[in-house]
């Protein structure tokens, strides 16, 4: 609707706004941003009025230059009429009264505090990610990844980057699963022996909100990149090129870390076939969403040696793909001058052939994964041989391995307190019992 009818994004919240007020709002809290070539604003919606028929919303620009997070969480906070950079439900503070939620003697109404419920699953479930993007995009801030609570303010509604932010880093960003932080979601031992980023969710990763003093059990945290994601996106809005040429879509399907972004622009006439259909219930590889969700689970079984092949795969086609920006839009440009409908049809054949490409590309890249590392090896191809990887020896000892079926006198080994795994192969003669308890000792 707002693109049907609206040119800016001020132009879109106000219009939102407006048929919440008008119709009301029957879903759950909802945080959605739009952006326009030269500005930006978030808003954020809810239910229930006291009378259960209408909604609740409220509007804040985006600074100029900054960086705004919206992670299943409310975070615009204090709402003041005296704010050009902020709308809101003309009803939003009458209601909060009438309900008791609050008095204009508090200051302010913090929006977030008041209508929002807090963290949308569990602690850190969303501030780890408004973190993680912060603290990438602006390390000169010190931020710390930990919070007093639900509402804290140590986080701001945005901030601006210590450097500009272009097509790479921002794809960058979306693939993230907080290495190298406290929250690193490859570290062992949870991450397995092969550092993998995904977890299988349980009964306390549900997405309800947590009540005051609950501890859910087995809740993992919640990375920027994560395995349930069907697709993720990137828009690049540019005022100095005409509208058909300056926006693109940089889109990629199933999670951000193991896709490849691809350029649609905005002034295309159509998508490429596999783009237009899919599901999530039918296995087909003649969709664009299958080849890249079989490669992201099946990378998961040896994460550590397949992520390193994704990634020079996803630099080479996204690489070109950025590094020909330059050259097609000009092209474009040149054609739009004096005909749009054959800049539109240039940029139209351009992104066809691009993501079809790409697709055959990482359908290639899937086969060669699956064959590669088929049963836990690495198969050579090329030189027809097969090398045993095995476990790191962190893992042998993690897992209580020990050193396996390598004695009849299982009994005896086990009897040695503190038998560690050392990853050697050794030559004895007599009682190998005796020897790996001279070993352990001394």
């Amino acid at each position: 609707m707002a693109l049907e009818r609206c040119k800016t994004a001020k132009e879109a919240v106000t219009l939102i706004g407006e048929l919440i007020d008008t119709y009301g709002y029957y879903g759950t809290g909802e945080t959605l941003i739009f952006a326009d070539p030269s500005d930006a604003w978030v808003i954020e919606m809810c239910g229930g009025t006291p009378d259960g028929t209408g909604g609740y919303w409220a509007a804040q620009r985006i600074n100029p230059g900054e960086i705004f997070v919206a992670a299943n969480e409310f975070r615009i906070r204090e709402l003041s009429e005296d704010n050009p950079d902020q709308i809101f439900a003309k009803n939003l503070k009458e209601d909060a009264q009438a309900m008791g939620w609050w008095k204009p003697e508090d200051g302010d109404l913090d929006w977030a505090q008041v209508f929002g419920v807090g963290e949308y699953s569990h602690p850190y479930y969303s501030q780890s990610r408004v973190w993680r993007i912060f603290d990438r995009l602006a390390p000169s801030l010190g931020l710390s990844p930990y919070v007093e609570g639900p509402f804290s303010k140590a986080y701001p509604f945005s901030i601006k980057p210590d450097s500009t932010v272009n097509i790479t880093n921002a794809v960058s960003i979306f693939r993230d699963h907080y290495e190298g932080t406290v929250y690193d979601l490859t570290a062992p031992p949870a991450g397995g022996p092969f550092g993998d980023p995904y977890r299988v969710w349980g009964p306390f990763d549900l997405h309800d909100a947590p009540y005051k003093g609950q501890l859910k059990p087995g809740s993992w945290p919640r990375p920027i990149s994560t395995d349930p994601c069907g697709y993720s996106y990137v828009c690049q809005g540019r005022s100095y090129l005409p509208d058909p040429i300056g926006g693109i879509c940089w889109l990629g399907m199933s999670s951000p870390a193991e896709t490849c972004y691809l350029p649609f622009y905005a002034g295309i006439y159509d998508v490429p076939e596999p783009y237009k259909q899919g599901s999530h219930w039918n296995f087909d590889l003649n969709t664009a969403f299958w080849p890249f969700e079989l490669l992201q689970n099946y990378a998961r079984l040896m994460y550590s040696y397949m992520i390193p092949q994704i990634k020079a795969k996803q630099a080479q086609i996204e690489g070109a793909a950025i590094a020909n920006q330059s050259v097609i839009e000009a092209k474009a440009v040149d054609l739009y001058k004096t005909n749009e409908r054959s800049a539109r049809e240039f940029l139209t054949e351009y992104t066809r052939e691009t993501a079809l490409n790409a697709l055959n590309e990482w359908k290639a890249l899937m086969g060669e994964m699956i064959v590669t590392y088929r049963n836990g090896n690495y198969n050579d191809v090329e030189n027809k041989t097969i090398t045993n990887i095995g476990y790191p020896d962190w893992w042998y000892e993690y897992a209580r391995y020990q050193y396996g079926p390598r004695v009849y006198d299982g009994e005896g080994l086990n009897a040695i307190p503190d038998v560690k795994y050392v990853g050697e192969e050794v030559n004895i003669t007599g009682d190998p019992i005796a020897y790996i308890q001279t070993y352990q000792t001394g």
